[in-house]
């Protein structure tokens, strides 16, 4: 019986679904299940907390710039080694 690791309910044979196979110096560990509806949640959430971390620093900058500008911060001054 297989067991979708999102949701905890079972895969039927006809659902559309993946099959996730670990693998460990070319030996099969274990393979987990999960539909694909499943699948398709979890990465849009991926992608909606990349997207708000993305506005987060977008704006955590701008006050950062701005405050600079008003004296309120120090400016920077760093240093790039060259490897």
């Amino acid at each position: 019986m297989k067991i979708c690791f999102r949701c905890k309910k079972e895969i039927k044979d006809e659902e559309h679904h993946f099959a996730m196979v670990e693998m460990n110096y070319r030996k099969e560990i274990r393979i987990d299940y999960v539909h694909k509806i499943c699948w398709d949640v979890f990465c849009n959430q991926l992608n909606s907390a990349v997207s708000s971390l993305d506005k987060s620093n977008y704006l955590l900058n701008a006050m950062g710039n701005q405050m600079k500008k008003m004296g309120m911060i120090p400016e920077e001054n760093v240093e790039v080694a060259i490897c």
